[in-house]
């Protein structure tokens, strides 16, 4: 394992990112938070197809009126969400096929703070685990993973290691 996240770390060091933030609430965002779940989740996706990259993304925080009129919009359904991902490529492979562009914008997310703290809440998780949790399952999303146990072993393991790890400490 070790040697894994040393390589891990290394392609890391090979690339940049781009962050834009528009936040429409009270709380406090944490970039540095958000770019180590970013590059948590990266690395764990292992796409090689994006070293040396300049990598962009968006990430819009709203509330739940917002994100409930994103979700009927876009989704159909009437109701508040955690986290919309809205992703420039359908797959991996699409986003991979950019290996000749030195910029990439892979999409924006939109997160609602306030419903993923009720739901924190109701599942007896901290809101720091469950903000990990649901940020890295929409950068997922914009990486290209769909549903699946892939991706909800990967988003665990994002939270697990940046969350449970730093209250061992």
């Amino acid at each position: 394992m070790y040697v894994s996240d040393n390589l891990q770390y290394l392609f890391l060091i090979k690339m940049k990112f781009i962050l834009e933030v528009n936040n429409k609430t009270t709380y406090k965002f944490s970039k540095k938070k958000f770019m180590g779940i970013f590059q948590r989740s990266l690395a764990l996706a292992d796409l090689g197809c994006l070293e040396n990259k300049i990598l962009e993304l968006s990430v819009a925080l709203v509330s739940e009126d917002e994100i409930q009129k994103l979700n009927s919009q876009y989704r159909k359904k009437q109701s508040p969400t955690d986290v919309l991902s809205f992703c420039e490529y359908e797959s991996t492979e699409k986003l991979c096929e950019k290996k000749n562009e030195n910029e990439v914008f892979i999409g924006e997310l939109i997160l609602c703070p306030k419903y993923i703290e009720r739901n924190a809440n109701e599942d007896g998780q901290s809101l720091e685990y469950a903000l990990t949790y649901i940020t890295a399952h929409g950068i997922f999303h914009l990486l290209g993973f769909e549903h699946g146990k892939k991706m909800f072993a990967l988003q665990k393991q994002v939270a697990e290691n940046l969350v449970t790890s730093k209250n061992k400490k």
